[in-house]
Order: structure tokens, then sequence, then C-alpha cells
């Protein structure tokens, strides 16, 4: 199959994205709790195993009982057999009376300890509020998101150049990243050269036309003048370093910072008042501090999962439409659609393996939401999207808008995706939320 290499976003700048969230999650809202958690379970040197269990909620009296999580040690089980607690069904039963008082007096400052623990992360949640508007996922992620598409950004050129298409011809090199000026003017004089001689050809072409001679010798010459031209053409080996991200890149770059700021706080508006009331109702009914740990534990992971997930799919998102644009820039009007690399894959997008579509017509990508769109832009697909090279007309026909709209070869088009009826659609343009 003629198509350019597939390229997509970079799963090592995706991750670096998903560090960076999690780290936003960590630094401001689970690295104070988790502090809190740490500095109120400390056991107390000379104390028996026992007492520290206590104190600590890892052995705990319940419904006439001593109970543990995992497993009681074999000091902490000695202790409670020579007080005369009896194993039955994972836990040491024995009478209230019969216990000693300082391991009452150790049950009473668990008790206190849980409030007191509880009580100092409540209030800390209740701040979050205000310490959160303080603070900026941009600087955990803001490098990150640079790199990531100005590496997509290259890796559209690099594909382009793989077969031959022109990209500083077409205006999307510059002013993207910095030609050096010697290459500039080797560029220059080739194209102005070739200009002449397209120019002189067309003439003669004009001229056989209006004497009624066949100009099909000269029509000949003029397709292999062109196909020779862009063969030939010089090329710059564009690296990472000289890319600088277009204006329509940085619109669509600031849209994704955007929306992940928007969706991390409506994570936290949830969660927060989630984790305050929860936190409530464990010391309301006694819970111990490692339940409160183990809790904050499992919101942790939660937490990173989100980040992750936000990562990969806002940056698929994003990937796909500034690849749609790219290529129609290059003259590619037409994709195929790619396989999934997903263990689990949609049956909708199965059916469309090896099938063309046009960028201004693309499939239904969700058949709930009745929704169109391309490879990578509903939740979880991981289709690719491959690109059929545009042909000499088609790069002519680019060329041509370039000229005739009497700019540079090397200024850049300001573009979009063309003629498309599905520019308002959320899934295909890539937008901040809320706007039209």
């Amino acid at each position: 199959m003629n198509t350019l290499r597939p390229v997509e976003v970079s799963e090592y700048y995706i991750n670096r994205i998903a560090s960076g969230m999690a780290k936003y999650f960590w630094e401001n809202i689970f690295k104070e709790i988790f502090t809190i958690l740490n500095e109120n379970t400390i056991s107390n040197a000379g104390e028996s195993d026992l007492i520290n269990a206590i104190r600590t909620g890892k052995v705990w009296y319940e419904n006439g009982a001593f109970r543990t999580k995992a497993r009681f040690s074999n000091s902490v089980a000695t202790v409670l057999e020579k007080m005369g607690a009896k194993f039955v069904r994972g836990a040491y039963v024995i009478e209230q009376t019969k216990i000693p008082m300082a391991y009452i007096n150790a049950m009473n400052y668990a008790k206190a300890h849980m409030s007191i623990v509880g009580s100092q992360i409540s209030d800390f949640l209740f701040g979050l509020d205000s310490l959160l508007a303080n603070v900026t996922l941009d600087q955990y992620i803001g490098a990150s998101v640079d790199s990531a598409f100005k590496k997509l950004q290259l890796d559209i050129i690099k594909s382009a150049q793989e077969k031959k298409i022109p990209v500083i011809e077409l205006g999307i090199v510059q002013p993207n990243i910095k030609v050096p000026k010697q290459k500039t003017k080797e560029i220059e004089a080739y194209w102005k050269e070739y200009d002449k001689k397209a120019d002189e050809l067309n003439k003669l072409i004009l001229k056989a036309k209006k004497e009624n001679k066949d100009p099909s010798g000269l029509q000949e010459k003029l397709k292999e003048l062109r196909e020779e031209g862009y063969k030939q053409a010089p090329t710059y080996d564009v690296k990472i370093d000289d890319i600088k991200l277009n204006e329509q890149t940085k619109k669509i770059t600031e849209d994704y910072v955007y929306n992940l700021k928007y969706w991390v706080k409506k994570w936290e508006a949830k969660n927060i008042i989630k984790m305050r009331q929860d936190v409530a109702d464990m010391v309301q009914k006694g819970e111990r501090v490692p339940a409160i740990q183990e809790y904050f534990e499992k919101r942790w992971k939660v937490a990173k999962d989100k980040a992750n997930f936000l990562a990969v799919n806002e940056s698929h998102l994003a990937g796909s439409v500034i690849k749609a644009t790219s290529y129609q820039e290059l003259g590619c009007n037409s994709f195929v659609w790619g396989r999934s690399s997903s263990k689990e894959k949609r049956k909708l997008h199965e059916e469309y393996y090896g099938e063309t579509f046009t960028f201004d017509n693309p499939p239904i990508i969700d058949e709930k939401l009745g929704i169109t769109g391309l490879p990578r832009q509903i939740w979880n697909c991981k289709c690719h999207m491959l690109i059929k090279p545009p042909t000499l007309a088609e790069i002519m026909d680019r060329t041509e808008e370039v000229r005739n709209a009497k700019r540079n070869i090397f200024t850049r088009l300001s573009y979009k995706i063309r003629n498309s009826k599905q520019r308002n659609n959320t899934a295909w343009r890539y937008r901040r939320l809320g706007e039209g």
C-alpha cells in the first residue's frame, strides 16, 4: 500500500505528560495527606509490640475480640495468649473486663488519635480549593507538551520527505523552523530556475493553441519538467531543535493544555468533596488510621490512572487534528483507516480497516454518539491514520495556491481543514470546551 509512514504523538512524551499530571496531584493533594498519616503512625520505643500495634491501628478490639487485617505477629500472639485470649476464626477472643488497663489505654489512644488524624486531613481538604487556585498545571506539563508536538511536527515532515514531497515548496516548513541562509538561497535559486522553464513552456503551449498547432509534445515536456523538478528539489534535513510550533499547532497545543486543566479541575471538584465526606464518615464510624491510609492509597491510584487516561486520550485527539491539517497542507486529501494496535478493538472500526476516506467526509467513529471523525479521535481508539501521498497534480494545486496568493514559498499558509462539514464536531476539531 502506497501510504506515508504512520506517525503518532510519541509515547515517551505522553508518559512524561501523564507523570507531570500525577506529580501535580501528588505535590498539591496527596503528599500532605500521607505526611499527616505517617507523622501519626510512629510507634513508641519501649512499649510492647501489642500496645504499639493497638496505638497505630494495626490491631484493634471489636465485638469481643482483637483483630488484624493481615496476620498476628508471633510476639503479639504470645502476649494475647498470655492475657487469656483464645484464637477463633482469625481473631483473639477475650472479654473486655479481662484486658489489662495498659491495653485499654492504648485502645482509647487509638480512638482519640483517629479523631485527630481525621480532623487534620479534613482541615487540609477543606482548605484545598484556595491552595489549588494558586497552582497551575502548566508548570508540570508545559515543557513536555511543547516537546511532544514539536516531535509530531518533525515526524510529519520526515514522513513527507521520505516520499519526496516538497515540504519547503509547499510552505509547511517556514517559519516553523529556521532554514540556514545558504540553504534558503539554494532552494530559492532552484525554484526560480524551475519557474522560468515552466513559464517558457506554458507560453509556448498557449502560442501553439492560438496557432491551432498540436501542443501535446510541449505538454509532455512540461509534465516531465514538473516530475523531475519535484524529484530533484533540494531538501533540508530538519531536526527537532529546529522546530518552532506554527500558529496552528500552537493554538491546538493551547487548547490541549486548556482541556487537560478543565478535566483536572473537574476531577478535583468531584473527588475532593468525596474525600472530605468519606473521611468524615470513617471518623464517625471509628475507623482506624490504617483504614484511612489504605483509603488514600486507593484514591492516589485513581488519580494516577486519571492522569494517564487524560494524557493518552487528549494527546491522541489533538495529534489527529494536527496530522489532518498538516497533511492537507501537503496536498493529501485522503487517508486509509489502519488497524488498531490495541488488544480490545471496536467492531465498527474493524469494518474500516483498509478503507479509504477523505478528510472532508470521515466515517462515524461512535455509533451511540453518532459522531464522525478520524482514527484516535474517540477514547481508547488505537487505530492508525495512513496517509495517501498527493499526486503531482495535487502538489501543483497546492503550489499554485501559494503563487496565486502572491506569497513567498517560505511563508506559512494559514490553514485549516478545508471544505469540511465536520468543523463544528467536537470530536473532529480540537478546541476549547464551551466554544462554538
